[in-house]
């Protein structure tokens, strides 16, 4: 693979690496992914497990986010079955939570429409006959139990499979590797990286950096230095 000519190099092999890299190599490009240690082994193996919508986005107003969310959470119910799976959630309301019943109703009932679920899967209000059996939970002032269903996937296995997904395919993906650096060129870029001891580079159309955690150290190892981009936190 030294010396050869890609029209994309992914830096990083978590679940954002790998969904790049899949994307690229069926979408007929050639692609090579370089991952430090190996795949997951960062974020992508130590996530909440959860294949979701995103919730409470519901309360500030971010309906389109959340309905593909939830869009792509059904593909990986039809597509990934044995990885992906889902599982009842609870919703307890006390006399003291800030949230009321209704407001929790409401949002559910949006929540159960934008992610078109069958019947049983939606949310419902648990019967007081049903609270003992919920393990843990303290009957203390409890006024209300809401049961919705959510994505739950095995987040390394997840990657994994998408990575497996984007070989197929025809990506290349080498691991254990380290990036070096990439300098930009008239056309492309020249990427060096260090596989098995020895230094190694190829050619790249489009750089994707995708480190994760590591962004900075690889966008640091990037010539020119890529602007940063503003993030926003949403709470």
């Amino acid at each position: 693979m030294a010396g050869t000519h890609y029209d994309a190099v992914v830096i990083g092999g978590g679940i954002h690496g790998a969904g790049v890299a899949q994307a690229v190599a069926a979408a007929g490009h050639s692609v090579l992914l370089l991952e430090k240690n190996e795949p997951a082994y960062g974020t992508s193996s130590r996530s909440s497990k959860l294949i979701h919508g995103g919730l409470r986005y519901l309360e500030s107003g971010q309906f389109s986010l959340v309905r593909e969310s939830l869009h792509e959470r059904e593909l990986l119910l039809r597509n990934a079955p044995d990885l992906v799976r889902l599982v009842p959630f609870y919703i307890p309301i006390y006399r003291q939570t800030k949230r009321r019943p209704w407001q929790i109703r409401i949002g559910l009932s949006l929540y159960s429409l934008l992610g078109g679920l069958g019947r049983n899967t939606r949310f419902r209000t648990l019967p007081r006959t049903e609270w003992p059996k919920l393990s843990g939970i303290r009957t203390d002032g409890l006024q209300a139990v809401f049961e919705y269903y959510d994505g739950q996937t095995d987040d390394a296995q997840l990657t994994h499979a998408v990575l497996r997904s984007a070989t197929s395919q025809g990506a290349d993906v080498i691991y254990p590797t380290r990036f070096l650096s990439a300098a930009k060129g008239d056309d492309c870029y020249q990427v060096d990286y260090q596989h098995h001891d020895q230094r190694q580079q190829c050619e790249a159309t489009v750089l994707i950096n995708a480190a994760g955690p590591w962004i900075n150290l690889v966008r640091d190892g990037i010539s020119p230095l890529p602007p940063q981009m503003e993030i926003e936190l949403v709470q």
